[in-house]
């Protein structure tokens, strides 16, 4: 099985150091808040060899929330419009990150730092740029200011690789755009080519499985960037936001069968793990109402897992089932809204996942 499969590749790196294990995981303001992927990547990191944090997005020119675990920048005007979320403007074509901001300023730039505590903790000797030109001549675009002007452009990826002359957890990406053409940045990978875990978090507020599959078009493309060993699949809570005769439960498993078959081709001995829903309320025009859609939910994963030979962490059932949303609200581990975690809430599911994923591991 994957799963086995996927151990044993996380055994050998455990015991010998060498390789790398490539986690994604999708989904939506669960995985948008940061918390509960960057607590999964920090508890995983404890028991192995750390690699990379993934791919990095300056989240604020969307105006939505951000991970606040490094700090990113821009200087310019950018247009970043919502995957989720209607728009007068121009969509950019979206991949892995589920982001997308185009400039023409001359003066655009991003900026990062990966530390914020002043340790070395990440690091990086290259730096990926994802994104495209509005002509074929997009590469001269990009200088990466860095003391290096060497670069690589990946036709097969579509990514521009910079080389950086020692290893940094800063770097400044100027983009010097022609006048009359524009840019269009997908994202950023800070690279060290170290050992190691490499957890890639895509999650994009409101996302559901349509978005994902129907509106990233280059989704396909960029998880061969990542090739993942192992994808956790917490996507689902903005599919069950609707009235129990609404949620179609097929409908739901295709758009999964499509997801999976996505990552498959990057990947065939990929492993999966769902992450069902957690209890919740959803939102309704005049406030919030409870949403019944939960078990369904967690059928169709438990049948989806049974069909791919993948794992179910049943966070529904972690909760203690239907109506107890209330209980993690009273404990201060769910926020006012009964539907997203506090920080707290989000440290303690990360930490049980991975709990739950070494018992699993320990028990075959």
């Amino acid at each position: 099985m994957a799963q086995d499969v996927f151990y044993a590749k996380l055994d050998e790196l455990m015991e010998s150091g060498r390789g790398n294990v490539n986690i994604w995981h999708v989904g939506g303001s669960h995985v948008q808040a940061a918390t509960l992927p960057n607590r999964i990547r920090d508890d995983i990191d404890s028991l192995t060899v750390r690699g990379d944090r993934g791919f990095l997005f300056p989240v604020r020119l969307t105006e939505t929330n951000t991970d606040q675990s490094y700090r990113i920048q821009t200087t310019g005007e950018w247009e970043a419009p919502i995957l989720t979320r209607p728009t007068s403007l121009r969509r950019p074509r979206y991949g892995i990150t589920g982001f997308g901001a185009r400039t023409s300023s001359r003066d655009a730039s991003v900026s990062f730092k990966l530390n914020l505590d002043g340790s070395d903790r990440w690091t990086c000797e290259s730096l990926r740029v994802l994104g495209y030109g509005s002509t074929p001549r997009a590469y001269p675009y990009i200088i990466c200011l860095a003391d290096t002007l060497r670069f690589e452009y990946e036709e097969q990826t579509g990514t521009y690789l910079f080389d950086l002359p020692a290893p940094t957890d800063s770097v400044l990406v100027q983009f010097c755009i022609p006048e009359g053409e524009e840019f269009v940045l997908n994202g950023l990978e800070p690279v060290s080519w170290r050992p190691g875990v490499n957890y890639f978090a895509s999650g994009v507020n409101g996302a559901a499985l349509t978005h994902w599959v129907d509106r990233c078009d280059d989704l396909e493309r960029d998880l061969n960037l990542v090739r993942p060993d192992m994808a956790v699949l917490g996507v689902g809570i903005n599919d069950s936001a609707m009235s129990a005769k609404d949620f179609k439960p097929e409908k739901f498993k295709e758009n999964y069968r499509r997801l999976i078959a996505k990552v498959r081709r990057s990947n065939p001995e990929c492993a999966f793990i769902f992450i069902t829903n957690n209890d919740s309320y959803r939102y309704v025009r005049r406030g919030m109402t409870y949403n019944t859609n939960a078990e369904a939910i967690r059928t169709a994963m438990m049948e989806l897992a049974e069909e791919f030979g993948a794992g179910v962490w049943d966070l529904y059932g972690v909760m203690g089932g239907a109506h107890t949303v209330e209980k993690w609200r009273d404990a201060g581990l769910i926020k006012a809204d009964r539907l997203h975690f506090t920080e707290a809430g989000y440290q303690l599911v990360g930490d049980l996942f991975v709990q739950a994923l070494i018992a699993d591991k320990e028990n075959r």
